[in-house]
């Protein structure tokens, strides 16, 4: 993997330009949102297991989430040009700076493992599809106003993958998680790539 390029800040307050974030930091991140989850799975049904179980045959699950991950990322690209959208992903952007094509796609699948591991098969039985779709958008959080679009896309990704995690449980939205990641953060750094600015 290249090395990601180091932190540099925003040219000026409310700047939505923000520094590059290193890969490894953000599969610290995610390792211990992946921690957190598997420690609410095993106190909650004593083996983590349980809750990470496919409802149905595996590659059936895993199948599914694929289809669907697929098919959202493909209605994320078409949407892309509109104006809010934009803006957020060239905010995000600016994030995957320095990133390798091995980075992106071992964040996609630790995202994808970790976050729904957490938001689908911890929190979804016990609070509900809705609630713990609200959650997820409320991680996705960013101190910009003007990005007020990815926590409301966020929170909308979580009804779908909510969706997808009751018709074939932790494997398939998993599959789904990592398909969308995959597809949008390759993109990105394709982007970064040919504007000059990875590896910049």
């Amino acid at each position: 993997m290249t090395s990601p390029a180091p932190d540099h800040h925003p040219t000026g307050k409310g700047s939505p330009d923000p520094p590059s974030i290193s890969s490894r930091l953000v599969a610290h991140q995610e390792g211990i949102v992946a921690i957190v989850a598997i420690v609410g799975l095993g106190l909650r049904d004593g083996s983590p297991l349980t809750g990470l179980a496919p409802r149905g045959e595996l590659w059936t699950s895993v199948g599914i989430g694929l289809g669907a991950g697929i098919t959202i990322a493909f209605a994320l690209w078409i949407l892309h040009r509109l104006p809010p959208l934009r803006r957020l992903e060239s905010w995000q952007r600016h994030l995957v700076v320095g990133w390798s094509r091995g980075d992106a796609v071992a964040i996609a699948v630790l995202s994808g493992l970790a976050e729904e591991a957490l938001a689908r098969a911890l929190l979804q039985p016990l609070i509900g599809l809705v609630a713990a779709a609200i959650v997820f958008g409320l991680l996705h959080i960013v101190p910009d106003r003007r990005l007020w679009m990815w926590p409301l896309l966020a929170f909308v990704l979580g009804l779908a993958l909510g969706g997808v995690f009751e018709s074939g449980g932790y494997p398939a939205a998993a599959a789904a998680h990592l398909a969308i990641n995959a597809f949008g953060l390759l993109r990105l750094r394709g982007q970064a790539e040919g504007t000059g600015e990875q590896g910049a």
